[in-house]
């Protein structure tokens, strides 16, 4: 006698069938995560530029200097932002078994992607050099992270499924 599936063999996956859905998960938690990230600090450098006096240590006084983030951090901002959630979207959509292939503008958003967090490790690297251990234990740390995101984010506008016959 069945109840409710009590008596049926268990199905067990092999580990690669398994690890697709759950890597692109964590891939869409991670570009998700960078999309909030990436707000918060836009924000912040926006108010920061706007409103700090020219006498201000912490922050560039100079100007120019702020007039040009106020002009150009926000609209890259919105375009980096853009491709996450284009990238999201991909990586949702390579995750289905029998989705459609990615379009053009899905592989451009995840390429976008993929050059953003690159050129974040390379900014966080290259600022490495004066810090004290652990700030660069923390900065390797995020770079390894977002290197694996940009990795992921390639390989996947990368792979391209066969046609249907």
């Amino acid at each position: 006698m069945d109840e409710g599936g009590r008596d049926q063999a268990p199905v067990v996956v092999a580990d690669d069938e398994s690890s697709g859905p759950r890597r692109s998960r964590a891939l869409a938690a991670a570009l998700t995560f960078e999309l909030i990230s990436l707000l918060l600090i836009t924000a912040s450098v926006v108010f920061f530029a706007a409103h700090l006096a020219s006498r201000s240590d912490d922050f560039s006084g100079d100007a120019t200097a702020r007039g040009v983030l106020l002009v150009l951090v926000p609209p890259m901002a919105v375009v980096v932002g853009l491709a996450l959630l284009g990238a999201r979207q991909a990586v949702e959509r390579a995750a289905a078994p029998d989705g459609p292939p990615l379009s053009t503008v899905l592989r451009v958003a995840l390429w976008t992607a993929t050059i953003a967090n690159a050129a974040v490790v390379v900014s966080i690297l290259t600022s490495l050099y004066h810090a004290r251990t652990t700030w660069v234990a923390l900065g390797f740390l995020l770079a390894a992270a977002l290197s694996t995101v940009a990795w992921a984010c390639a390989r996947t506008a990368r792979v391209r499924r066969p046609p249907l016959t």
